[in-house]
């Protein structure tokens, strides 16, 4: 495990783009959120004047997406929109396997085809922590503790986001193996995100399309910024929900597995 670690961290370390992309997901995180807040806040003030449910309730206790304990679902969202940030560079490590022929040469050089695998699952595992530490280090410094609320409580979605991580990147890492092209695979993915996902959803029952992965992500982490209009949208991290994601993530490991196995590694 540590060999094929070392593997990937010499691909990683002195790639520039991927610097670049890691350095952006830092560097935006912050500002995103602070920004969000604010127009948060002109949101609740403007119902209130209307008398929206709820709304002046909201203004009198303060309303922040920084307090506690909300930030920590609040923050996770947010975050969970720049996870096209780190898949950008899941997406640039595979392809450029491909692009290089460095992937055919490690099969040469005699890699297995699961070590291979799991080589990139390591990746996905160590961008997936490094994302869940940034999230805590802003969610600390960023966070405005009231009541006496314990800082830690409502931390829990930190497994959710973890979980969701892993597998929107396994999602970006098979969309990669196969169509080998990084713009036009981030492309796809931009577009499977924002648009295809949802138009198929609406082609089918409530019930069926919620299995769909980026729904069943919906679920687990779910807007929380609707509690501003009355409702009081609660992470969806069940047994069912668990299981549907390890399935999905056992499945494009799987497919991953057959593109190496019919050779896929030596087609362009």
């Amino acid at each position: 495990m540590i060999r094929l670690l070392k593997i990937e961290l010499n691909k990683i370390i002195y790639n520039r783009t991927i610097w670049i992309i890691l350095g952006l997901y830092i560097v935006l995180f912050a500002p995103v959120a602070i920004g969000f807040d604010n127009i948060l806040k002109t949101f609740a003030a403007a119902n209130a004047r209307h008398q929206q449910p709820g709304m002046s309730e909201l203004i009198q206790q303060g309303f922040s997406v920084f307090n506690f304990p909300g930030i920590w679902h609040n923050m996770a969202y947010l975050a969970s929109w720049f996870k096209l940030l780190l898949a950008l560079i899941i997406i640039t490590i595979v392809t450029n396997e491909y692009s290089y022929k460095t992937l055919r040469q490690n099969i040469i050089d005699g890699l297995s085809k699961w070590e291979i695998i799991w080589a990139k699952e390591l990746v996905i595992l160590a961008f997936s922590i490094i994302s869940v530490i940034l999230l805590v280090i802003l969610t600390l410094v960023l966070g405005n503790s009231q009541n006496n609320v314990s800082v830690f409580k409502g931390s829990s979605i930190l497994f959710v986001y973890f979980f969701t991580l892993i597998l929107y990147f396994n999602l970006a890492y098979f969309l990669s193996s196969w169509l080998k092209k990084s713009g036009f695979v981030f492309g796809i993915l931009i577009l499977y995100t924002v648009i295809i996902e949802n138009v198929a959803a609406a082609q089918l029952s409530a019930n069926i399309s919620g299995f769909l992965p980026l729904h069943l992500i919906g679920y687990m982490i779910p807007n929380p910024m609707s509690k501003i209009v009355g409702q009081n949208p609660e992470s969806d991290f069940s047994i069912l929900n668990i299981g549907i994601g390890v399935f999905y993530i056992a499945l494009f490991i799987v497919l991953n597995f057959l593109l190496l196995k019919k050779g896929h590694a030596g087609k362009q």
